[in-house]
This record gives structure tokens, C-alpha cells and sequence, in this order.
């Protein structure tokens, strides 16, 4: 039997240093890892039988080195993770390697970066994993299977399994949250976010009746608190209230009641249902994308659904159901000036936000904003201490101020959006304005019982915190037992994450002030991309003239027809890497191009000897009009996008043609 190890990658993460802190201050140990990770559980429940699999999360079992002793010797190590993870992702691989195991890398931070991954891991999953890794197990359990899976089409979610939580069933209760995902997709495209990039703009959503298996199963493993870690949870309103009559009777069977956070849009304002169903299931905490109060910052960010409605009055309305509404919000847009601190400020107070994520404006490869500002040269290097804390770095020069005064202005937010003072005020005025008490069924007797207990055990944290924290928690206690007693663990939780933001700001002003000096020395150099903006500007929409010649040739020529959309993705892949620099409209020597590429990628796919297993391996073959929809376009071009990022050259036998980013000679 062939064995298979799954790793998450730790980084320094902010949780963790949090935690840390809690450990000194409380005498005692708090769980060091944020969230389960559901990732790897997730690809465990796509592995058959017929392999053994463990996994470790280095976030909670500790960090893997050349000495650690494993259970197993591991045929193969998949590792997975987001951006930040990369770093720590390269280190596992060349640990594994030594040891002789073959090793995998998929997730959000290779599909986002292939570049940095080609090469140095042995097999590259891009995109969701549904259908390429029991495609991959298949082909490695016969001997051969290729470099790279991508899957270009989005996978129907029931296609996606009940999370196997076997090897870490026991440490499932040490985590702060246990995650289970509900949906993917957002209907939304905000210029920074890569989430459309990465799942689509459709929301996919599993079967219900899967997602309640899985909350169940958690619940007997010790979770107490479930983030539902969708993209925007309420992208499919009928959807979520689905699932939420179904969670209601049981949770309510719990003992006690699960606690439940999610993320999501404003929009849950406008529905009053919604809320209700949200607040009765025992979602106590939601995370909104405030973003900005400006509105021509929110404008510039395409943030459409926060500029039509009063988000202040829309946060009240949202928290008078007992819901928490954690604001994210973000500095350094090109609207942005140094007023925008002061307005933020005003912003949390205004719609009583107990608790915010505050962060700086990022550029990520491969969102529009990461385009746009690499055609703009106002991307810079920030490789050297991004890994320390990704919060608080910034690889954006901003245009409405210096880079220093977003940074320091950031920096003053921070202390005084997080003081002990003023996260007081607003909690009590978020306390006060309930109107509705969720309709939870009220736990035992026991566990009534076992919550005093706790606090009691609180009361020695609070007493060595410093003056200003134990007046807040003390005043904030004292108001909800007398105003909405019901509150108490919704406040206790919030108190919880203020006092981890509040052990942080130290740690968060050396980082800033790290990039501060950097900036202000010069040490700090462009970050350029050639290969940025490579996809020319109406491409998509020129693309439906030639894709029936496309998939003509393809469909009537390759062998195995399910490979179809990835030799699509092949061809196109090849066009703009010769034409893409003058691209207006497709020509007709460009079609003869395009029929000279056709060629050289059926003969590839009918020549590679195993060309009845390549592919995406689900058995379905894609039809002239479904390649021509604008949702296969987007989902090939996100692609093509990944294979041209870090792969600028020109063709065999074609003269060397210098690639432009939308007029900007190539350096």
C-alpha cells in the first residue's frame, strides 16, 4: 500500500505568535493553530482506500525538519497553502526529497504563482483538485503520471467528499475554529481580490445534506466553533437560507449549540430573513469587506455592492441581530489620502464595529490591481519580510501619498482602532443595540456550569493584563451580564481576538517601521513582471470568432476528446506568447497561426503514448457551443494566464519578437 503524508505549511503567522503571547500572560497553553485544516482533509476524502494517508499541520503538530521521526516512510508528500505559505512550502520540498519521497504542491498559492513552484516540486496541481488527484492516483499507481494537473473547468461540488479527519481526529478540539466550506465562487470582481481568479464568479455550493454530515461529524470530534470558509456565503442567497433551515433543528440538538462565523457581503442587510436564519442558527460573528468609507476608493476598487447602500446604518442593522460585524478594511487605494486614517477611525465608531482586520493595500499576482500597477511601475520587492507578517506588509506604492505616510499613518490606525479604550466603547454600544436575541436553544445545566467555571478561570488572565485592558473587560463584562446576558459568549469571543490583536501591535510596528526604513534608505527595489498584462485588452471577447476553427481542428483530430479544454489552453497559451504584443483583432495570418499550433498540440497529446488517461480525466467532452460560453473563455484564459507568468520566450524557429505590457517596452 502506497503511503501518502499532507502537509500544511506554518509560517510565522500572527495567530500563532498571538497565541504565544496568551500562553505568558495566562499561565497555560491555547491552541497554537488557527483552523482545522480542511484543505488536506479534504484531499484525503478524495484518496481512495487503497493508499494510506496522515496528515501533519505544522501550525499544530510543530515544524518538520531532516530529524523529525515520521510514522511511515511517504511514497509521496503532497503540500499545500496560500501565498504566504510558499517559502516554508520550497523548505518541505527539499526535506522530502532527500528522504526520497516524490512531492506535490496544489492550493490558492500555486495557482496564483505557478511560476515559483514549476521545477522545484515534482508534480503542480492548478486549480481545484476534484477531479485532476484521483486522476493523478490513478495514473501513479499504474507507473506513470505527468509534471502538472490543471483543472480548467469549475468542478461541480458534489463531486467534492465528506472531509476525512482520521489522523488528526483527536487534535480536532485543540483548534480555535474547525472549518467546512459550503460554497466557492463569488459574483462579485473587486480589482484586488484574486478569488474570481482562482473559483469563478459563479457561486458552486455543495449538496446540503453533505455539509450537515460534515458539521455533525465535527461536533462529535470536540469543535465548538465552525468557520464556514466560503468566498461570500450568501453569494447564493437561496442557497444559504437552504442550508440554514436544515443546520437549524440541528444545531439547536447540540449540547451545546455549535458557534458559528462566516464571511461575507453588506448585502446580508437587505435581508431580513437571512439574518434571522443566521442569528437563530447561532452565527454570532460575520466578516464584511468594509473596505473604505470613501466612496471614490470603493469606486476604483469596482467594490459596487458597498456603494449603494449606507453601509454605517447597514452594520447597525446587521449587528441588532445579535450578529458581530468584523470590519476588514483597507488602506492605500489611489483615493486615498492621509485623511482616509481619520475617516476609518470615524467609520468603526459610527456603526459600533467591536473588532476589524486593518490592512494595507496589496497587489496580488494576477488580480487586475497587480496588472494595472505593474503597467504603472508601483509594485515593489517585498519579498524579505513578507514572509514575517503578511498583514502588515505592503508592495504597493501608493498615489495619493507617500509610501512612509501610508505606512505611518497605518501604523497610528492600528494603535488606536485597537486600543483597549475605544474597542470598550464600541462593544458596549454594539451590546446595547440588539433588538432581536437569537432564537438558540439555551445549553445544559453541565454546560452553563462548565462556562463559569471558565470564566473564573479568566478572572486570573485579566488580573496580571495591564490597567487600561482590565477596565474594558471588566466594563464590558459588567454591561452585557446586565444589558443581554445572552451576549456573553458572542462578547467573550470578541474580548478573545481584542486581546490577541492588542499583543500583536508591537510586533506589528516593528514590521512597519521595517518598511519605513527600507523605503526611506532605498533598499526597497521594483518588483517587475514581464509577463504582467500579457493577455491584450479585448482578447476575450476576439476569442469567440476563432474558437470554432479552434475546436474544430481538436475535436476532430485528438484522440482523447476529454482533453480537449487543457490542448485549448495549450494552443492560445503559444499565440500570445508570439502575438500578444500587437494584438488588435485576429488577422488572418493569425488564424493560419493558430491552425500551425493546432497541429503541433494534437500531435503532441496523440504522440505522448498514454494519451487515452491525459486530460481531466472526468470523462466528459466539452461541445463546440460550451467552449464558445463566456465561462469556459474565463476559466481557460485564468489559465493561459498561469502558464505565461514566468514563461516569457518566443517559438522554435520564429524570430525573436520583444513583448510589450500594453505599450511599456519590456526591459
Amino acid at each position: 500500500m502506497k503511503k501518502i503524508l499532507l502537509v500544511a505549511p506554518k509560517f510565522d503567522s500572527e495567530f500563532s505568535r498571538a497565541s504565544a503571547a496568551a500562553d505568558l500572560k495566562r499561565g497555560e497553553s491555547v491552541a497554537q493553530s488557527l483552523m482545522t485544516p480542511l484543505h488536506l482533509a479534504t484531499i484525503a476524502g478524495l484518496t481512495p482506500k487503497a493508499f494510506h494517508v496522515d496528515i501533519w499541520d505544522e501550525g499544530a503538530r510543530g515544524e518538520i525538519d531532516d530529524s523529525t521521526v515520521l510514522e511511515h516512510e511517504y511514497d509521496l508528500v503532497g503540500v499545500t497553502g496560500y501565498i504566504a505559505h510558499l517559502p516554508r512550502a520550497i523548505e518541505l520540498a527539499e526535506i522530502f526529497r532527500k528522504r526520497g519521497s516524490l512531492v506535490a504542491i496544489g492550493g490558492p498559492g500555486v495557482s496564483g504563482s505557478p511560476d515559483v513552484c514549476r521545477g522545484v516540486f515534482d508534480i503542480v496541481f492548478l486549480g481545484e483538485a476534484e477531479l485532476t488527484w484521483p486522476q493523478f492516483l490513478d495514473e501513479w499507481q499504474r507507473g506513470v503520471h505527468r509534471k502538472e494537473y490543471r483543472q480548467v473547468e469549475r468542478p461541480d461540488l458534489s463531486s467534492s467528499p465528506i472531509p476525512r479527519w482520521d489522523s488528526v481526529q483527536s487534535e480536532v478540539s485543540q483548534y480555535r475554529l474547525a472549518g467546512v466550506q459550503t460554497t466557492r465562487g463569488c459574483p462579485y470582481d473587486c480589482e484586488f481580490c484574486d478569488v474570481i481568479h482562482l473559483y469563478g464568479r459563479q457561486p458552486r455550493h455543495k449538496p446540503v445534506d453533505r455539509v450537515i454530515e460534515e458539521i455533525k461529524l465535527l461536533q462529535k470530534l470536540g469543535a465548538r466553533r465552525i468557520f464556514v470558509c466560503d468566498d461570500d456565503f450568501i453569494g447564493d442567497a437561496r442557497y444559504a437560507k437552504e442550508f440554514l433551515r436544515a443546520l437549524l433543528p440541528v444545531n439547536n440538538g447540540f449540547d451545546p449549540p455549535l458557534t458559528y462565523s462566516t464571511q461575507l457581503t453588506i448585502d446580508l442587510a437587505s435581508d431580513e430573513e437571512l439574518m434571522e436564519l443566521m442569528a437563530d442558527c447561532n452565527f454570532t460573528q460575520v466578516l464584511v469587506g468594509i473596505e473604505t468609507p470613501r466612496a471614490a476608493s470603493l469606486k476604483e476598487a469596482n467594490k459596487i455592492q458597498n456603494l449603494r447602500t449606507n453601509m454605517v446604518e447597514d452594520c447597525l442593522k446587521i449587528q441588532s441581530y445579535g450578529i458581530a460585524v468584523k470590519a476588514a478594511l483597507v488602506v492605500g487605494f489611489d483615493a486615498d489620502d492621509t485623511d482616509i486614517f481619520a475617516e476609518q477611525v470615524q467609520f468603526l465608531d459610527d456603526a459600533n464595529i467591536p473588532i476589524t482586520t486593518i490592512n494595507t493595500i496589496k497587489a496580488y499576482p494576477g488580480t487586475p490591481l497587480w496588472v494595472r500597477l505593474q503597467r504603472e511601475n508601483r509594485v515593489v520587492d517585498v519579498s524579505s519580510i513578507y514572509s514575517d507578517s503578511p498583514k502588515v506588509v505592503s508592495n504597493v506604492i501608493p498615489k495619493g501619498m507617500t509610501r512612509v505616510e501610508m505606512l505611518e499613518g497605518y501604523r497610528d490606525l492600528l494603535k488606536s482602532a485597537r486600543s483597549w479604550e475605544s474597542v470598550k466603547k464600541r462593544t458596549i454600544a454594539f451590546v446595547s443595540s440588539v433588538t432581536r436575541r437569537p432564537k438558540v436553544t439555551p445549553p445544559s445545566e453541565a454546560v452553563r456550569q462548565e462556562r463559569l467555571a471558565r470564566l473564573e478561570s479568566a478572572k486570573q488572565m485579566i488580573e496580571v493584563l495591564p490597567e487600561d485592558a482590565r477596565a474594558a473587560i471588566t466594563a464590558v463584562v459588567m454591561h452585557t451580564f446586565a444589558t443581554a446576558p445572552y451576549l456573553m459568549e458572542t462578547v467573550s469571543s470578541l474580548l478573545m481576538q481584542q486581546f490577541m490583536d492588542s499583543t500583536l501591535i508591537p510586533y506589528h510596528s516593528e514590521i512597519i517601521q521595517r518598511q519605513i526604513d527600507q523605503t526611506n534608505s532605498g533598499e526597497l527595489k521594483l518588483d517587475r513582471d514581464e509577463s504582467a498584462g500579457m493577455i491584450p485588452k479585448g482578447f476575450k471577447t476576439a476569442l469567440r470568432d476563432v474558437m470554432p476553427q479552434v475546436y474544430g481542428r481538436l475535436e476532430g483530430e485528438l484522440s482523447n476528446k476529454t482533453v480537449i479544454p487543457e490542448a485549448i489552453v495549450d494552443v492560445f497559451k503559444d499565440f500570445l506568447i508570439r502575438w500578444s504584443a500587437n494584438f488588435e483583432r485576429f488577422e488572418d495570418y493569425h488564424e493560419a497561426y493558430l491552425g500551425e499550433l493546432c497541429d503541433r498540440h494534437i500531435e503532441r497529446w496523440n504522440g505522448n503514448g498514454n494519451g487515452s488517461t491525459n486530460g481531466n480525466g472526468h470523462g466528459k467532452v466539452v461541445t463546440g457551443k460550451e467552449v464558445q460560453s463566456s465561462k469556459f473563455i474565463t476559466a481557460m484564459l485564468v489559465a493561459v494566464e498561469q502558464d505565461l507568468r514566468g514563461e516569457v520566450r518566443t517559438d522554435k524557429g520564429v524570430a525573436d519578437v520583444p513583448l510589450t505590457i500594453e505599450g511599456v517596452p519590456a526591459a
